[in-house]
């Protein structure tokens, strides 16, 4: 991916291309498969699950291929929240971090929390009273 590829663009003209990627925009769930992190941790910081208020560092491609090469699978799992067997896709990508390029699905979370976790659970004791 180093190498770029000789494209013919749509004007007709022919250019050299390295492929990137942009943001990566996923729900919670799809971002620990993607980092590779255990459930309740945060896929973009260091922070600790019982501490997510505190000011840690972003977590960073670089440090994980340091942590997966220097810690042990107990401690990775137990003080870091990383999965040992998942290796990131963009591992492979010369100028792509997935940390950096992971972005919430704010509209997601603003409709299920809003509505499927609020607002159905009101409407539903508010029958259950009312009827």
């Amino acid at each position: 991916m180093m190498v770029p590829e000789i494209k013919m663009c749509a004007d007709g003209h022919y250019r050299r291309v390295i492929y990137g990627l942009g943001p990566f925009i996923a729900d919670y769930e799809e971002q620990v498969v993607l980092v590779g992190i255990v459930q309740n941790w945060c896929g973009r910081c260091i922070g600790f699950p019982w501490d997510l208020n505190g000011e840690y560092g972003n977590c960073t491609q670089e440090l994980q291929e340091a942590l997966l090469e220097e810690v042990d699978f107990a401690m990775l799992w137990d003080a870091w929240g990383i999965i040992r067997k998942i290796i990131l896709f963009t591992s492979h990508f010369p100028h792509s971090d997935i940390y950096a390029l992971l972005a919430p699905d704010l509209l997601h979370q603003l409709i299920k929390g809003t509505f499927k976790d609020h607002l159905v659970d009101w409407v539903g004791c508010y029958l259950e009273d009312t009827y």
